[in-house]
């Protein structure tokens, strides 16, 4: 299946007024913010589309993910959507952003190292795509604290 117009949006950069190009990262986040919209409102066609645009990200519309057990929770959320279960699908969300954020907030974790050493390049990294998924899941920024219930420490995202 082909799917165009995937980051047809821009943004007016801080300061100067001028639009511009929003980056691979950004799109797959706005998209990602969209299925789960759609998702929440039960919007299937919505989420159908949505997901066709996420999934144009990776090989093969395969979608975003490099992790393989997120790739496969990717594809059954992807067939559920194409058979119509609604329910099912929504379901599959639910796991794979909660696998998605748990897996952000551990390489926010694995790149802190200890307090007087952290990696700042690997840790700068991690924080963006956290602070990304998180908006893509939640709708919100990140606070100063992350977390959905789902892990036991929360990450403080202010430097």
């Amino acid at each position: 299946m082909s799917v165009s117009g995937i980051a047809s949006s821009s943004f007016l950069q801080p300061g100067t007024g001028q639009l511009m190009q929003p980056s691979r990262r950004q799109s797959e986040d706005q998209i990602g913010r969209t299925l789960e919209q759609d998702l929440q409102s039960g919007n299937l066609q919505g989420a159908q589309q949505a997901y066709y645009q996420l999934a144009a990200f990776g090989p093969n519309n395969s979608g975003p993910f490099n992790d393989p057990t997120m790739k496969a929770e990717f594809q059954t959320l992807g067939q559920d959507l194409q058979a119509g279960n609604l329910s099912a699908a929504q379901s599959d969300n639910s796991t794979l952003t909660g696998n998605l954020i748990q897996k952000d907030e551990a390489a926010v974790a694995r790149a802190s190292g200890s307090s007087q050493n952290p990696n700042s390049n690997a840790l700068a990294a991690a924080l963006a795509n956290l602070k990304g998924d998180y908006w893509a899941v939640y709708g919100t920024e990140a606070g100063s604290s992350l977390g959905n219930g789902s892990s036991s420490s929360a990450i403080n995202v202010q430097a």
